[in-house]
């Protein structure tokens, strides 16, 4: 069967939101009143026997069999009254929604994705708006084209113009954070135009806050409307609208209160029902909203302790049959855990996402999520935990049990300076003065070995790098000398120089406390160095549980087999010689390539610029189905060096060539963006999650042209092992492994001859790790692809390159074949970094990390040479 094209597609898609949108039963009760209201606005004047202007004898009349909502002072009929009132009011809520969500997307996404002046201009128009006082001008414009015979269109106008501002600063706050989304970079990779990337990304992925914006203003619409009416500026009699009937009925309020009853629970079910269709619409065309049922809130549920266990000798913590479930998911999350943690040792719990480590973690420490379901038993020092209340599990939470996040910005507060981050910690266990929180808190930093921690505690968590933030983190949890640290995943997404400095920190925390911890990670290279025993876990299931030792040398279960052989191991990468390149032209050329930064403070005190050297002349060639490898710490200029070569930012100095063409001349960068693409490091944010995978693939061959699209899209998924089923789904419904395939399907769309690697293997598992790398050398092989790939990880960059480049302070310190670097490094920063490196072997691994510790450059006595840019102000 053919597939369908584009258009049918888009219908398809479409009809999945219906469907999502049919499934939400409080949208589904809210449509149904606004249609019912419609309906009756629509076609009761037809039906019924009065019209809204009819004059009956009937004065002032309660409700009857004849007029069901009574009569006003004039003997109007009341039904007759509130359904033209009913039909005015949707009307101009209708418009005035439909005009301000227009205007407002427009200024937003405009403002938000351009920046700069026009962001600032826009901006100012907002802020003049917002100073205007909404109901007087309304009332005097609207009073005034109401006097022209433009009543309810008048006052639609006046109404949409002056309340557009609302939705598009909040357009325009998710624009300037979706500019900088690597799905938003990769369409300006590949040469889409600023039109294409607003309409095409940016609005679908604000067009939840669009819809929930606009469906609010018809009710402030309404609301409006009913005020200018009461005040009488709106609707003008013998017309009528909802605001106005309740403006006319003001007097009777005690006296003859049917007059409002009509008015008012019709503007009620307006807005209600209005504001729950928003929220449907929100949630249907959010493909990764949990389709649920909005009534029905899980929340999470005390364990069901069964009989006490027989408690160890030496067990501080003890798990028993400890099972983790998740409301409509069959598979429990964590299934029958038994685990114990002895006092002062370091248990390190392995496994890949997704096989309940961290849901375990986080049960020991009284964390679980919201909806989790826990059973079975958790004791913490003989104490079943489950019978704790919120106020004493106060008292175990930071003090007996310390728990140090993945990622330190989560787990800091981003107001707070980090010495009042030690004294709101400190005061938990009692009085504290300044001073003494000030003195203790640097005593910790110092023993966490960081420089100028005077200044440090003085300074908020963005003034720092994340390998500091971390061991702040640790710092903290060392304040109460607790029983036990959890550790989940502290050194994920740090090089590995700064990882080093992390794993010292944890073991001084260690021995300085004499605290158990539990190591959470998916490394078992960290676990080498670091742990005492380790716990393997698969699919919520301890499947092995070992001395460190014993893990390496004798593993029993074939899934700890497994993660062992998949760990790179880089003192056993065998490189062979490059390929021969003779005679050929280089495909990119980099020469004396800079990028310099205005420095936040601007000038020195002499009045000199100040600069931060991102890059400071970097050149080198990458010649063509060569793979070059970029290597370096986090801040070395690796990923400016990739964003300047794709476009991203423009270079202060120097020059990039790709096939003879230099990309700094007119209409070069579009020409080249058919042969270059990009694949980003996390495939969680590189793909825009409103397309599917379809739309994604079909993106590069509509922007620069070419053949039959389908046939082209089904071939790449052939190349990267998905399935062409996969067209139709979005990227939520995916793996991160087949996510990052998505992405390099999509780069390999137009056949290119370059494909920019960034740590294209950084945000995944051990094994889908090298998948995707063993993936990458298959597409070499068969289409002689080059890739310039960046990494901190010298063991990944290692196994897929030719050629490696050592990259530090903006500076290429290194360059040379890859066996040659590995074996044979020549600068000293190289041998730091390969130092570095965890090896997963119990034994080789403590040597090395008494080796790593006594390393480091720069030096004194071997500075980092100046930026090598003549004219440059420093």
């Amino acid at each position: 069967m053919a597939k369908p094209d584009p258009v049918q597609r888009s219908t398809s898609r479409l009809a999945i939101a219906m469907r999502r949108f049919r499934a939400n039963s409080m949208a589904m009760i809210g449509l149904a009143i606004l249609l019912l209201l419609v309906a009756v606005a629509i076609f009761g004047p037809m039906l019924w026997t009065y019209s809204y202007t009819d004059i009956t004898p009937d004065l002032s009349k309660p409700p009857s069999w004849a007029h069901p909502l009574g009569t006003d002072t004039l003997g109007r009929d009341m039904l007759a009254m509130a359904m033209r009132g009913m039909q005015q009011s949707l009307l101009i809520a209708g418009t005035v929604a439909l005009i301000a969500g227009l205007i407002g997307t427009i200024m937003g996404v405009v403002s938000g994705y351009a920046g700069g002046l026009v962001d600032a201009s826009i901006m100012r128009l907002v802020d003049l708006v917002l100073t205007i006082p909404t109901i007087a001008l309304a009332a005097f414009l609207g009073n005034a084209m109401s006097n022209s015979g433009v009543s309810w269109l008048g006052l639609s106008l006046v109404l949409g113009a002056l309340f557009w501002t609302s939705v598009a600063r909040l357009v325009r706050g998710v624009s300037l954070s979706l500019r900088e989304m690597p799905y938003i970079k990769a369409a300006k990779v590949m040469g889409a135009g600023r039109i294409r990337i607003m309409l095409g990304h940016m609005v679908p992925n604000v067009a939840d806050h669009i819809i929930v914006a606009t469906a609010l203003l018809v009710g402030v619409a309404i609301l409006s409307e009913t005020g200018l009416s009461f005040l009488g500026f709106g609707v003008r009699p013998p017309d009528t609208s909802l605001g106005l009937l309740i403006s006319n009925a003001q007097s009777a309020v005690l006296t003859r209160p049917w007059l409002f009853y009509a008015p008012g629970v019709l503007i009620i079910l307006i807005v209600l029902s209005i504001n729950y269709v928003g929220e449907g619409l929100r949630d249907a065309f959010n493909p990764k909203a949990a389709p649920t049922n909005p009534l029905v809130a899980h929340r999470t549920r005390a364990m069901q302790t069964a009989a006490a266990p027989v408690d160890g000798d030496n067990a501080l913590v003890r798990l028993a049959d400890f099972r983790v479930r998740f409301p409509r998911i069959e598979r429990p999350a964590v299934d029958g855990v038994n685990l114990s943690i002895n006092r002062g040792e370091v248990l390190a719990l392995v496994g890949e996402s997704g096989s309940g480590k961290s849901l375990t973690a986080l049960a020991i420490a009284g964390l679980l999520p919201i909806g989790a379901e826990a059973s079975g038993q958790v004791l913490f020092d003989g104490r079943d935990m489950a019978s704790l209340s919120f106020a004493q599990w106060r008292t175990y939470r930071g003090r007996r049990i310390a728990t140090i996040l993945q990622d330190p910005s989560t787990s800091l507060n981003p107001v707070l300076t980090v010495g009042a981050q030690f004294y709101e910690t400190m005061r938990v266990a009692g009085p504290v003065s300044p001073a003494e929180s000030r003195k203790r808190a640097l005593e910790l930093l110092v023993l966490m070995a960081i420089r100028d921690p005077e200044r440090r505690l003085d300074q908020y968590p963005h003034q720092m790098s994340g390998g500091i933030r971390q061991r702040i983190v640790i710092a903290l949890a060392m304040i109460h000398k607790p029983d036990l640290i959890v550790a989940d995943e502290p050194t994920t997404a740090l090089d590995v120089t700064v990882q080093g400095q992390v794993l010292d920190s944890l073991r001084v925390a260690r021995e300085r406390t004499g605290a158990a911890m539990l190591f959470i990670t998916h490394d078992l290279a960290l676990v080498a160095g670091v742990a005492d025993r380790v716990a393997v876990m698969r699919e919520g299931q301890v499947v092995e549980v070992k001395s460190v030792h014993d893990i390496f040398e004798h593993p029993e279960h074939t899934y700890t087999q497994r993660l062992l052989a998949l760990a790179p191991r880089l003192d056993q990468v065998v490189k062979a010689s490059a390929p021969v390149t003779g005679g050929q032209e280089p495909l990119l050329r980099v020469e004396g390539l800079s990028r310099h930064f205005r420095h936040p403070r601007g000038r020195t005190r002499k009045g000199a610029d100040r600069n931060i050297h991102a890059l400071c002349g970097v050149s080198f060639d990458l010649m063509p189905g060569e793979t070059l490898g970029i290597v370096g710490e986090s801040g070395s200029g690796k990923t400016t060096l990739l964003n300047t070569i794709l476009g991203l930012h423009a270079p202060s100095a120097g020059r990039v060539v790709f096939s003879g063409e230099d990309l700094a001349l007119p209409g070069a960068r579009q020409r080249a963006s058919r042969h270059m693409s990009v694949v980003f490091q996390d495939p969680y944010v590189s793909l825009d999650p409103r397309m599917t995978v379809s739309e994604l693939l079909a993106e590069p061959m509509q922007i620069h042209g070419g053949g039959d699209i389908e046939r082209r899209a089904r071939m790449v998924l052939e190349q990267v092992r998905l399935p062409t089923a996969a067209l139709d789904r979005f990227p939520h419904e995916f793996s991160g492994g087949q996510r990052q395939r998505i992405a390099i399907a999509r780069a390999l769309m137009l056949s290119p001859r370059l494909v920019v690697l960034d740590e294209p293997v950084s945000a995944l598992d051990v094994s889908i790790q090298q998948d995707i790398l063993a993936l990458l050398a298959d597409l070499k092989r068969e289409l002689g692809v080059a890739y310039l790939l960046v990494a901190h990880d010298l063991a990944i960059v290692a196994e897929l390159s030719d050629r490696i480049g050592v990259m530090y302070g903006g500076q290429m310190l290194e360059l040379g074949e890859a066996g040659q670097v590995i074996s044979e490094p020549r600068h000293p920063y190289t041998r730091v970094l390969l130092d570095a490196v965890p090896i997963p072997d119990p034994i080789a691994e403590r040597e090395r990390r008494t080796r790593s510790r006594a390393a480091s450059w720069p030096t004194a006595a071997n500075p980092l040479p100046p930026c090598p840019v003549p004219g440059v102000s420093s």
